[in-house]
């Protein structure tokens, strides 16, 4: 447990038992699920935690107020923040349960908990008797009955999964207590991986929230920000824009070496030009940090061999993901081997302009082994996606 502000506890727990989070994405450094007792005269929780964790949960929310909880606001139902409802019933029996209405059939599918379940409305408020929450809806940001809840006297917006990064409170709850910048990786590839499909609903609930007098950012994963919040919104805003920094990420694939062979020509005309790079592999990165570095740069250059006809099999997948993201307007140039078949580079061409990308020709396809002239064409290839980015 500890003390947000005056009448504010962070009641949440630490997760490093968790590989792939959401059965999908590593989390080498863990992650946080937040919740937050809000005292007045009545008591509010803001969320629970995820059910592995929840005697920890317990016991901090029992040192924060001994189970004299009034209600239970639950902005968002996925069982990372919902799965400990139970057992916290189990000692706060008589609570209210406050959430959004299609929580509430949620809610009733999830954990069939019907009694004492009360919807709220965009901009109701709740009176906890000297102190005043306010409720907005925030739907698709990133599931359909997500809402968000403003502590209208400390200026406190206790945002969900907005805001949130991968990385467990290891360091410091606070951004004041410790370096806000070990999340700064973490934060983009949360958003990448999990809010990125969902970014003109993210536009959106911005847009709204920011008439808000937000002091302190306190979400569902990660970082509390009470000393400088507006560096996790600008941050958000320029995700929610698809960020596109200027530089390149090249990610290749090889099956017996050819392709691979093309790599450090294409690097060094990047680094000729002065842009960063980030080179990632499709066979050894897991995918999170692909789609992560894609979002972050203005350029992606990919290198992969034919296989079946086809995209190597690893770049499919990574091609699917980029749609299914909704990662549009990069700059992007390929290169690849093949031996019979040359259809691969302009296959995954075809996919990515799709989602309005520019590419770069030609596309520096070769048979087997790359020749002295290949290599000094996959140089100019990264050279001109330098320059382009640069522009």
């Amino acid at each position: 447990m500890e003390q947000v502000t005056d009448g504010v506890y962070y009641v949440g727990v630490n997760d490093h038992l968790t590989e792939l989070f959401e059965g999908l994405w590593p989390i080498p450094e863990g992650i946080s699920y937040n919740s937050y007792i809000v005292k007045g005269e009545k008591t509010a929780l803001i969320d629970t935690v995820k059910i592995p964790f929840v005697d920890e949960f317990l016991k901090n929310v029992e040192k924060a107020t001994l189970f004299n909880i009034d209600y239970i606001i639950l902005n968002h139902v996925e069982p990372d923040h919902s799965s400990s409802l139970l057992r916290l019933l189990e000692k706060v029996p008589n609570a209210e349960i406050l959430c959004s209405n299609k929580a509430k059939g949620m809610l009733d599918t999830l954990y069939r908990v019907t009694d004492n379940v009360r919807t709220v409305e965009e901009g109701e408020t709740l009176d906890l008797g000297g102190r005043t929450l306010t409720f907005y809806m925030d739907p698709l940001v990133h599931w359909p009955e997500t809402m968000v809840t403003y502590d209208n006297q400390d200026g406190i917006l206790f945002s969900c999964d907005a805001f949130g990064s991968y990385k467990a409170l290891d360091f410091g709850i606070f951004d004041d207590k410790c370096d806000p910048d070990i999340f700064y990786e973490e934060t983009i590839r949360y958003f990448s991986n999990i809010v990125a499909k969902y970014v003109k609903y993210v536009k959106k609930a911005m847009d709204k929230l920011s008439v808000l007098d937000i002091k302190i950012i306190a979400p569902a994963h990660g970082l509390v920000w009470r000393k400088d919040p507006q560096r996790i919104i600008d941050l958000y805003v320029r995700l929610s824009e698809r960020m596109a920094l200027p530089g390149v990420t090249v990610i290749w694939g090889s099956m017996y070496g050819n392709t691979a062979k093309v790599v450090n020509s294409v690097v060094d005309g990047i680094k000729e030009e002065g842009v960063p790079v980030v080179v990632l592999n499709f066979s050894k990165d897991h995918l999170s940090y692909l789609i992560k570095e894609t979002w972050k740069h203005k350029g992606v250059i990919l290198g992969f061999p034919t296989y079946d006809g086809g995209p190597f099999l690893n770049t499919s997948y990574y091609l699917h993901l980029l749609k299914r993201k909704d990662l549009r307007e990069r700059i992007a140039g390929f290169f690849g081997s093949s031996m019979w078949s040359g259809r691969a580079l302009k296959q995954a061409a075809e996919q990515v302009q799709e989602l309005d990308w520019e590419i770069v020709e030609p596309l520096l396809e070769f048979k087997g082994l790359p020749t002295d002239e290949v290599l000094e064409q996959a140089k100019e290839l990264g050279r001109t996606i330098a320059r382009k980015v640069k522009e």
